[in-house]
């Protein structure tokens, strides 16, 4: 439940060890490379400026061409290698391997010989494709003249005429024939603006009827084809299906190299890995023969990097630790360690931003609140069953890859707060099934808003008590109590005052809340400016942090929403079942289908919208009051993992 600690490493050793060094880390998935190169960073360090920057060995052009090859190879057989259909397409197909092993793997593949056969079916496809698409437009092209009954040919052999193919606009049809007389003038098709035309005239007269039919716009058109148009239309339909067919073979084929398919993709991720240990090289400096790397790596890994250094360089290395500095913390890549329950929420913290590394990790603070309002926004114990028989299978007979497996676990955890709450409602399916609960959600509205607000005030105070917790242990108590205490101080205050009000409290206590408040307040006026430099500005940056419980006011009315969608989702739920009991008739066949398709959809709305409002709650009402985060994600320099899954040696 922390923040894993870090601490930075320096490695001195010989250039030639490198390559296998690398390879060593690569596998070890634990460091994270620091670019010495940076400018700002040499700049800062006058020591690292007599090195010279590490440079991508020029081997890493041939590997990157290779790689070039894989992917091609890869993307072209990704449209025709059967895919996993409906729940096996969430299964983890890949393998498990170490690095030594993937090498192994790879050394034992022709992957040349693959990727020449592959590359030769694609371009026999192109090649059938491409005649495809030239047969097809000359189709297009002899379309409008289908209905010419004589080749090409013998309107060319005519021997005492002249004429005339081609296509005019339309505007000029009714003037073409008026001035064409002694022509005999026949129109094949028409289209949206033009029509197709021949034109037959003597062959005395071809001058003057060519002049005629240019005033026209006349567009000649010429064929490389000499028979009828309808038979070269024909055979080449007759053609098109025969190249179709040989596609459809070709691609059954393809379909075939399956285990093909599986070989390149560890060939790629081989690859891969390859270039990446070359451009690691990136980061470092060097002397003629010496090379200086620096990093993070986990405290607790010290002694394992320490035995990769040993067992790889011998005694032809030199490596300290040092502990994370203050004006390092910004730097220093945050990586999160939280038991089964709390790492399941880990991705929620993620998607409002990491912490620092001086924070709290707030995801332990914030699983307990999610987990409550999850359960009162779906609040179904049908819903609830759905969910946990639905993760709880999932996660038992299907190989999931780690990200599905944790979403599972996600809604599995979830449907335990869905059915507790969904108990207390009496809610199962809406009211499909009877069940005695503690509170009806339709007819105790106030009770569950009064409750929503209590969790609200709850959430809120903890928050605040957590933001005291974190500039105490950083060595600021009188910060703690201006900031928080002082809010602390007024908020109970208001509640306590607001309590003798409304439910008749003692005087005395409504008192000292009045005279709490008034000094909670003056503390948060007088301190909210503490860092301005008049006391002008102080007062009046005072004033307006004080205005910030207005603020507060509309985080607590934000978590009516609690209450909102429990209800929501119960009314529909109720609504649902009322319009299927009104079946009557042979419609009623199909009520169990209806039901599962209602209550589906109603189960995926309540999931969408209490999966959304609660994050909400949780990043703008609770974060806001103690969490900065921006932290840098922890990204080990490790093996490409796109078609396998690393293993530790």
């Amino acid at each position: 439940m922390a923040i894993v600690k870090m601490n930075k490493f320096t490695l001195l050793t010989f250039e030639s060890k490198k390559e296998e060094l690398l390879r060593r880390l690569q596998g070890f998935a634990n460091v994270e490379f620091i670019n010495l190169q940076d400018e700002n960073l040499l700049e800062a360090n006058e020591e690292l400026q007599s090195l010279n920057k590490d440079e991508v060995d020029s081997n890493i052009a041939k590997y990157e061409e290779d790689l070039s090859k894989a992917k091609t190879t890869l993307d072209f057989l990704t449209h025709y290698i059967p895919k996993k259909s409906g729940l096996k397409a969430l299964e983890d197909d890949k393998e498990n391997l170490t690095i030594d092993e993937l090498e192994k793997a790879v050394k034992n593949i022709n992957w040349n010989e693959i990727y020449a056969k592959v590359k030769e079916k694609e371009d026999e496809l192109h090649s059938i494709e491409s005649k495809i698409t030239k047969l097809e437009g000359e189709i297009e092209v002899l379309t409008p003249w289908q209905a010419l009954d004589i080749s090409f040919e013998a309107l060319n052999e005519l021997k005492m005429v002249s004429t005339f193919v081609g296509s005019i606009s339309k505007q000029y049809e009714e003037q073409l024939n008026e001035s064409l007389d002694y022509e005999y003038v026949e129109i094949i098709s028409r289209g949206n603006n033009d029509i197709n035309i021949v034109v037959v005239a003597l062959s005395e007269r071809h001058d003057e009827v060519l002049n005629i039919l240019r005033g026209f716009g006349f567009s000649s058109f010429k064929s490389e084809f000499n028979e009828i148009p309808q038979v070269v239309i024909t055979n080449h339909a007759h053609e098109i299906e025969e190249l179709k067919s040989k596609i459809f073979f070709v691609k059954e084929e393809v379909a075939s190299f399956e285990e093909d398919y599986k070989k390149m993709k560890l060939v790629y991720d081989y690859l891969t890995n390859i270039i990446l240990r070359y451009k690691a090289s990136n980061n470092f400096l060097r002397t003629a023969n010496t090379v200086a790397i620096q990093g993070w790596c986990e405290v607790e890994k010290n002694d394992i990097l320490q035995k990769i250094c040993k067992e790889v360089l011998n005694d032809d290395y030199y490596i300290s630790f040092e502990d994370v500095k203050e004006d390092e913390v910004e730097a220093v890549p945050v990586k999160l360690r939280n038991g089964l329950l709390n790492k399941t929420f880990e991705s929620v913290t993620e998607m409002y931003s990491l912490p620092k590394y001086n924070e709290v990790d707030p995801t332990p603070l914030l699983v307990p609140f999610y987990l409550i309002f999850f359960g009162m926004m779906v609040a179904d114990v049908g819903y609830g069953l759905v969910m946990l028989i639905s993760a709880f299978c999932a996660m038992k007979f299907l190989k999931l890859n780690k990200k599905n497996e944790d979403f599972a676990r996600f809604f599995l955890f979830l449907s335990i707060p869905t059915i507790a709450i969904g108990l207390i409602y009496g809610s199962f399916f809406g009211d499909a099934v009877k069940i005695p609960g503690l509170i009806n959600p339709t007819e105790d509205v106030n009770t569950l808003l009064v409750a929503s607000i209590v969790f609200g005030v709850i959430q809120i105070l903890f928050g605040l008590c957590v933001k005291a917790y974190t500039l105490i242990k950083s060595g600021k108590p009188k910060d703690a109590f201006y900031d928080v205490g002082s809010w602390l101080i007024t908020l109970i205050s208001i509640g306590v005052l607001a309590g003798c009000i409304m439910l008749g409290w003692p005087s005395i206590v409504k008192y000292i809340a009045i005279a709490a408040m008034i000094f909670g307040m003056l503390v948060i006026v007088l301190t909210g400016g503490r860092a301005e430099k008049t006391k002008g500005a102080q007062i009046g940056q005072g004033l307006y942090a004080l205005y910030g419980i207005t603020g507060y006011i509309g985080d607590l009315v934000s978590y009516t929403r609690l209450m909102a969608l429990g209800l929501s989702g119960g009314c529909i739920a109720g609504a649902l079942n009322l319009l299927m009991q009104s079946l009557t008739g042979p419609a009623i066949i199909l009520l169990p289908f209806l039901f599962i398709a209602a209550h589906v959809f109603n189960l995926l709305l309540g999931l969408l919208g209490a999966y959304v409002h609660t994050a909400r709650l949780q990043y703008v009402e609770y974060f806001s009051k103690f969490y900065e985060g921006g932290g840098k994600a922890f990204t080990p320099f490790k093996a490409s993992e796109k078609y396998m899954n690393l293993k530790e040696n």
